[in-house]
């Protein structure tokens, strides 16, 4: 194993790179990117990708990367992480892993995030191995690589760059809550100054698998039209986190919710809080006991709603 090399990307290792995803998820990769060496290549170029390889012989054996939505952001996703089986089991993803959460502060980043699939716990041992802290669950958020027929459920997990900061904001969280968010709040610290969200007031569309909802409040009238949305759609919400943020969380406890935790904001260095409702009826093992907690309630939540729903039907 001492014959693989870990370097930053260069020009020739798109095709590589490409090839590399191709052995290890067949074509069932969720980002379309990585199987054009052309677009590997250039997000490079412009600075969204940030790409580490792992070289044995001159093949391209491991690849991650920190992606970023500009080349100025602060903020960046550890991602694109592909180990080939050959060489599975040499520690090549955490050695990636640890030489991009290095090249951070040359890079100009504060803060960083993490999405670890559910099918298997060794991406969630890597999070926890690299310093990032389960925040949040995003039940069946994408098509899973593995070819499977389910929808992959996501574990957030976030961590801060060395001198810099993401607190929480001060509020008063609802009790049922509290249990995550006061361990996350000590963590992270909290503020009285809340960002403000960088996206529109409320924002829906289609995804694979489910409708996702971005909002930065939520009134008494949404709710109860998010109430008579069709009961079989699975629906995400990512919510602003305001002051009035226990009247969002009842509101949409009432319309059929469950609080999944929460997760960093997009463009700005604030968070968001996740609710779901219809998730799959799945058994999930997670490594985090937290977010194992979080898929439970989930479950609990998901069986509660299909049989007020059936009776309502009947």
């Amino acid at each position: 194993m001492n014959s693989v090399v870990i370097r930053p990307f260069r020009p020739t290792d798109g095709v590589g790179t490409s090839e590399l995803f191709r052995r290890v998820y067949g074509d069932h990769y969720v980002s379309p990117d990585v199987y054009l060496p052309h677009m590997i290549g250039l997000h490079n170029l412009l600075n969204r990708w940030h790409s580490m390889v792992a070289v044995e012989n001159d093949r391209v054996v491991g690849h991650a990367a920190l992606c970023r939505q500009t080349a100025e952001g602060e903020d960046a996703e550890l991602a694109l992480i592909a180990v080939d089986p050959a060489v599975q089991g040499g520690q090549i993803a955490t050695r990636l892993g640890q030489k991009l959460l290095d090249s951070c502060q040359d890079l100009g980043l504060a803060r960083l995030s993490i999405k670890q699939v559910t099918s298997h716990c060794y991406s969630q041992r890597l999070a926890q191995r690299l310093g990032f802290h389960d925040t949040g669950l995003l039940p069946d958020h994408v098509p899973s690589p593995f070819a499977t027929v389910d929808a992959e459920t996501i574990v957030v997990g976030s961590q801060v760059v060395s001198g810099h900061r993401r607190p929480l904001p001060h509020l008063k969280w609802p009790v049922a809550c509290q249990w995550l968010t006061q361990p996350l709040a000590s963590l992270f610290g909290t503020s009285l100054e809340v960002p403000l969200p960088s996206v529109q007031p409320f924002q829906i569309q289609q995804l694979p698998g489910r409708i996702d909802i971005v909002a930065g409040y939520i009134g008494l009238r949404l709710a109860g039209q998010l109430l008579r949305l069709p009961a079989h759609w699975s629906l995400s919400v990512r919510l602003g986190l305001r002051q009035q943020f226990a009247d969002d969380y009842q509101r949409l406890m009432d319309a059929g919710f469950i609080f999944t935790g929460i997760m960093p904001a997009e463009g700005n260095p604030g968070w968001q809080a996740l609710f779901h409702r219809g998730a799959l009826d799945r058994p999930l093992t997670l490594h985090s006991e937290p977010m194992q907690r979080l898929h439970e309630q989930v479950q609990a939540q998901g069986h509660i709603w299909r049989c007020a729903q059936a009776g309502s039907a009947a």
